[in-house]
């Protein structure tokens, strides 16, 4: 029994996921794949153990035995099925709790080192009480920035808006696309002239016509990721017309 995580689609090429996207849907496909003296018979089964699921789906369990062990494997006529043996499901089980938990590590993983690189994300994620949600940071610079102009009243309404956008995130759906196109999803697609707007806007609402501190608008820039891919267009906006 040798198991197998296959890699994060953020770590192939473009050519690379579309290959083995075309040849291998990576939830249905995933589970263990039985070899009977070489030649594959079952392939995509957890065989009952647990359901297939988008935390599981780079999980792969390669099972080889010879011929001699037909009989344990309950083989059917054709021998196009097998049944495994209860030592072999036991087996299976302690590969399953550990490479499920690997590749459950590998997704969650890259939501948490995006907000482990960023001070103070857009988003925090809580897990209490054996759930797990996701909310608005209500201490933002952005938020706090936008509060500090607002009366008391209008705070009140900001704050609901926000619990409001919180609490209405359309996780079905994100989790729908992203496991069945993660390719396809884009959250920016800006032109340089709008990122130059963007990044004067930022200023103002953080700054007003007051002195700007770098590196705090170094730090809500990045959180927001309104500039992901036009990093380099945003540092020299910095240089030129906050480091004057």
């Amino acid at each position: 029994m040798q198991p197998y995580i296959l890699p994060h689609h953020s770590k192939l090429s473009a050519k690379e996921y579309d290959f083995y996207q075309n040849r291998s849907d990576f939830i249905s496909n995933q589970g263990a794949y039985v070899y009977r003296g070489g030649r594959l018979m079952a392939w995509g089964d957890w065989f009952r153990l647990i359901p297939k699921g988008e935390a599981t789906k780079l999980a792969r369990v390669q099972i080889d035995f010879p011929n001699s062990l037909d009989e344990m494997w309950t083989i059917d006529i054709k021998k196009s099925r097998a049944s495994p043996p209860a030592p072999v499901r036991a087996r299976l089980r302690q590969i399953i709790d550990k490479i499920t938990t690997r590749s459950t590590t590998v997704h969650r993983g890259r939501g948490k080192k995006l907000f482990d690189e960023i001070k103070a994300p857009v988003w925090e994620r809580y897990a209490d009480l054996g759930s797990i949600r996701y909310a608005l940071n209500q201490e933002h610079l952005l938020i706090e920035a936008l509060s500090s102009e607002l009366s008391d009243e209008n705070c009140r309404r900001l704050t609901t808006l926000i619990e409001a956008i919180s609490s209405s995130l359309p996780v079905e759906m994100i989790y729908s696309d992203f496991s069945t196109h993660p390719r396809d999803i884009r959250q920016k697609g800006a032109s340089q002239e709008e990122i130059n707007e963007r990044l004067s806007a930022l200023k103002k609402c953080l700054f007003g016509d007051g002195a700007v501190n770098v590196e705090s608008f170094r730090e809500v820039m990045h959180s927001t990721r309104f500039f992901v891919g036009f990093e380099d267009a945003a540092e020299e906006y910095i240089m030129k017309e906050l480091k004057k």
